[in-house]
Parts: C-alpha cells; structure tokens; sequence
C-alpha cells in the first residue's frame, strides 16, 4: 500500500477513471439517469473552474485510492477469493472523495452520499473505503467505525472487512485482528463497529465513518453525532451508503435533498463543495419495466445485479401493486 509511484520517463501516465467515466456518462456512451449525469459534469465544471474557488485536482490520490482496492479479495459468493476490481461507477465515487483536495491540501470532501438500488455491492465497497482509511490514508491514529442502526448491521461492514483483511496476505500482514477490532498497531489505528446508541458517542475522534443504509435510520442523532466527533482531525470524512427511503422526514431523505441540490447548483459553492453525491436512479417518465432503464438504478447490472433476477423481482412488482416500491429504481 505505498503511495502511487510516478510514471516513468516516456512511459505514457494511465487515464484516470474518474474523469473517463464523467465523459463516458455526459457524452451518453454510458447509460445513465439525470442525477449522475449532473455528478459526472459537476466533476468536468470543477476541473475547469475549481481552481478559481481554491479546489484542485489530485489526480495520484484518486489513482491511489481506486488501485487499493486491488490488495482486496471477495469474500463471498461467486466472487469470492477476487480481486476487488471496481465497477466504472464505483472508481468514480472512490476516486472523487479521495482526489478532490482544498487550497491547504487536505481533502475537499467530507461527507460522502451514494444512493443506489441494493445488490450493486454498497457494503463491500464502504467495507474498502474504510480499510483504505484505516490502513493507506496517511493519518496516524486514525479511528475509522462501521455505523448503523444496530450493531448487527454495523458488523455487515465490518465483517466484511475482516474477511478482506484474512483473504489478503499483504492486509493480514499489517492488520491485527481481534473481536470487534481490526488494528495497525504501527500508526496506533483501529476500525470498529460503533453501537447505534448515539448516547454512548461522547469522546469519540472520528477519522472515518462508513454509515450503512442511511435509510433505516430513524432520526439525525447518530449522524449528528458522528459529524460533531469529527472537529478534531485534519480531514475527515463521512461515508454514506444507502438504498433509497420512503420517509420523507427522515435523515436519509434530507441528505438526498440536499444532494439533489448540490448536484443541480441550487445551492451556494461554499456550502455544497465539500459534499460528494451520486445518486443512481431511474427518471421521471421512466417506464420501470423497461429493461432498457434498469441500469440507471443499478450501475452494476450484468456484475453484481444480475438482469434474470431483475426481471423475475419486477415481473413479482407488476402483479403486487401494493408492494412498497419497485425493484429497478432506487429513488422516485
């Protein structure tokens, strides 16, 4: 996990992900709905203009980041024993929180939000996110948690990054492993699972918080709590990953809001560019039936979503009408 080596003399530098998928999605070579679209070219605007609001881009660290992922093995399924290789989507989201930085530096981004349909591999992904915080960031002592409703949901995150930590040699050489504990003594870091009970949370210096389905959160308390936690560190960052949610009053429904408005400009510069957001969804006037849109929702369709299954959930959709909400989309 050492830093991203330079390239050589004559040696011609790798495109980097991150801007090849935001041209792929606006120049419509990648099918996708109005919201990512409105990400991708937020990502073209500031590398054209960022420099003037005191952004830059870092294109290493976004490099960095994504070829962490690389050390990782799945852990599961018919993936596991893997290589993580992350989906175009994905290294977008990796390479955008990690490669965006301030005029000081330090990271421009820190909070995270990423919506999209479930099966497209959200927990395996915040699972790396974490580990990369943990063991490649640059930040001695960082204190990375696995957040959520209950310790339980908290321990999907987690566990699935103790099963990358045992599945890859170079990881379970650095990383110690104890219960409810994944530590790199050296820097004096840890990552844990975090008790949803936001009154226990005092005390906490957060480097890293990875919060599964933001959805099933009733209220802001553990956020909230989370974020004040954070006031201490150099760079810290939130990390949300959720499905969408039918309550419109809840914590998830406000942070897609604002999202939305983040993406669509509406609100000012100061306060939307440290906020990432992807939101994958299909659009207004879509016909979910249509298999030609399902993607929008699911951006890793053919890989971890598999178009059989899809078809089987939606065609079950069509004849239950009172069911909650359609398999295809992830927001309305």
């Amino acid at each position: 996990m050492a830093a991203a080596r330079k390239s050589g003399a004559g040696r011609k530098a790798p495109a980097c992900p991150v801007t090849a998928y935001a041209k792929a999605v606006t120049g419509g070579k990648i099918t996708a709905g109005r919201l990512v679209k409105l990400a991708c070219a937020r990502h073209l605007e500031d590398l054209k203009t960022g420099k003037t609001r005191g952004l830059s881009w870092d294109r290493a660290a976004a490099l960095h980041a994504i070829e962490f992922f690389g050390h990782l093995r799945h852990s599961t399924g018919e993936w596991a024993g893997q290589p993580f290789v992350l989906q175009p989507w994905q290294a977008f989201a990796v390479g955008s929180v990690f490669g965006w930085k301030r005029a000081d530096g330090l990271r421009r981004f820190r909070t995270a939000y990423v919506e999209v349909a479930r099966k497209n591999g959200k927990s395996a992904l915040l699972a790396g996110i974490a580990l990369y915080a943990l063991i490649a960031d640059g930040e001695a002592g960082a204190h990375v948690y696995a957040a959520a409703t209950t310790r339980d949901q908290a321990r999907i995150v987690f566990g699935e990054a103790e099963r990358m930590v045992a599945s890859s040699p170079a990881l379970a050489a650095r990383v110690t492993r104890t219960v409810n504990n994944l530590a790199v003594l050296p820097t004096a870091s840890w990552f844990r699972p975090l008790s949803a009970d936001a009154s226990k949370m005092d005390g906490l210096n957060v480097h890293l918080a990875a919060v599964d389905e933001v959805h099933e959160h009733p209220g802001p308390e553990i956020i909230q709590k989370l974020n004040t936690a954070t006031g201490a560190r150099r760079q810290p960052l939130i990390v949300e990953i959720t499905t969408a949610g039918h309550d419109r009053h809840s914590v998830c429904r406000q942070h897609h809001e604002f999202s939305v408005k983040a993406l669509e400009g509406s609100v000012p510069h100061e306060t939307a560019d440290s906020w990432f957001a992807y939101i994958a969804t299909i659009d207004a006037g879509d016909d979910w039936t249509d298999p030609a849109v399902w993607v929008k929702a699911n951006p890793s369709l053919g890989v971890t979503v598999k178009p059989d299954d899809l078809k089987r959930q939606i065609d079950e959709a069509r004849e239950m009408p009172a069911a909650e909400r359609h398999p295809a989309a992830a927001a309305e």
